[in-house]
Order: C-alpha cells, then sequence, then structure tokens
C-alpha cells in the first residue's frame, strides 16, 4: 500500500523517529509522546504530501498508521 509507506515516511519525520519504529496497526503515540501539536503538524504534512484535508475529528480518531493511510485514500483530494 502506497500510502501506508508515504505516510510512515512523514509520520516519522514530524515525530522525529526512526520509520521502523512506527508499525502499521500498533498506536502511533507508542513511539514517541503525542500532543496536539503533534497531531496537526502531522495533518499539515499529510495535507502538503496528498493535497487533501483530513478533519480534526478524523485524524484524532486515526490510532494506526493504517488508520491514517485509509483516510487519506477516502478524503477529497484538494
Amino acid at each position: 500500500m502506497e500510502n501506508l509507506e508515504k505516510t510512515r515516511v512523514i509520520v516519522a519525520r514530524v515525530l522525529r523517529v526512526p520509520e521502523a519504529s512506527l508499525a502499521p496497526d500498533g498506536p502511533i503515540g507508542e513511539a514517541v509522546a503525542m500532543d496536539s501539536l503533534s497531531l496537526a503538524e502531522i495533518a499539515s504534512a499529510l495535507d502538503d504530501e496528498f493535497g487533501i484535508r483530513i478533519p480534526g475529528e478524523d485524524l484524532t480518531a486515526a490510532m494506526s498508521l493504517r488508520d491514517l493511510a485509509t483516510l487519506v485514500g477516502r478524503s477529497p483530494r484538494r
């Protein structure tokens, strides 16, 4: 799944953690403590990379990289 790998790269870059520390189905916050600023940075990076807008409530409900990648696939393009 291309979205999954791109999402992993983006999240790892934003959180400043190794990509390998982010399991596709594990909790995103498992690798590092996340706060609302981290979520906003992830949303912005995903928006820029994929040309989409992910609603905030959907982003906060995403618990794993796979959840985020699914949101990316379903989100309307700008």
